[in-house]
């Protein structure tokens, strides 16, 4: 198992370094085709008549314009290195999808796809951050990397977030990849009620050993929360083992247009302080 294909989504030329560095540092060690990604939004909306339309225009021209930046940033961290770097910048039309649906389709030809946790404070966060969106509607692994810090040598110490079901099952054999590469696993199963397992045993020592017929030397630890929500535990267990990144189901339901997510990812997505996989 390996990621031939890297997608990086480069939406604001601010947290390009972040993402870049974690995208070249995985794509070196699996010798993959990277592709940096840039959308350029539409900003029409309603009829496009008078001055609104050349106001539209004009803000367009302002995202070609950082378009431009971050391609020169995405080229230089290409420069020396083995792999094939791609660049591409797609520019929807007004009745076309938008910048969410344009990633998400992009990111169903890639093995993993990389993007930026959203930043709330950012003007345009709405419209452009969305990896909470890609991790559900791809079908494809997303590793969402935190806007503060810099991670690059992610994955060398990686905790495995473990619960027996669908979605965790999913999370896990999609970071082989990584985890394989990782100097320290933990597959930590959180029990927030306190109760054995319901598949019985010691949770987690089947797929500690299924990672182990993969080459992933791990080791097998369960965390009862306390009362402590299930996403800050898990957050407060990656500090204590010194991990560098978190592999999770990411749980949500759709609802026209809207996404409810389950508790523990809804945390993570909001407090993450290390690079998170994620998988549906």
């Amino acid at each position: 198992m390996s990621y031939r294909t890297i997608i990086v989504h480069l939406n604001d030329e601010r947290r390009v370094g972040q993402l870049i560095d974690v995208a070249a540092h995985i794509a070196d060690q699996e010798e993959a085709h990277l592709i940096g990604l840039y959308v350029v939004p539409s900003l029409l909306v309603g009829p496009a008549t008078g001055i609104g339309a050349r106001l539209a225009q004009g803000g367009r021209q302002a995202f070609r314009d950082e378009a431009k930046q971050i391609e020169a940033a995405f080229g230089k961290a290409m420069q020396g290195r083995a792999i094939v770097g791609e660049w591409r910048l797609l520019e929807p039309g007004r009745d076309q999808p938008g910048p969410a649906e344009a990633v998400i389709e992009q990111a169903r030809s890639a093995d993993l796809v990389i993007a930026s946790k959203a930043d709330e404070s950012w003007e345009y966060s709405l419209l452009l951050d969305f990896p909470d969106r890609i991790a559900l509607e791809s079908g494809r692994p997303t590793l969402i990397v935190p806007h503060a810090g810099r991670f690059p040598k992610v994955g060398q110490r990686a905790v495995v977030a473990w619960n027996g079901k669908r979605e965790a099952t999913r999370a896990a054999f999609d970071a082989i990849p990584l985890l394989k590469r990782a100097e320290a696993v933990r597959i930590l199963w959180v029990d927030p009620a306190g109760k054995t397992s319901e598949l019985g045993g010691s949770p987690g020592q089947d797929m500690a050993a299924a990672m182990a017929r993969h080459g992933v030397k791990c080791e097998v630890a369960t965390s009862m929360t306390a009362g402590m929500e299930v996403g800050g535990d898990l957050l407060s267990r990656v500090a204590d083992y010194g991990a560098d990144l978190l592999v999770m189901g990411c749980y949500g339901h759709s609802r026209l247009r809207e996404f409810v997510f389950g508790g523990a990812t809804r945390e993570i997505l909001r407090h993450m302080t290390v690079p998170v996989l994620m998988s549906h």
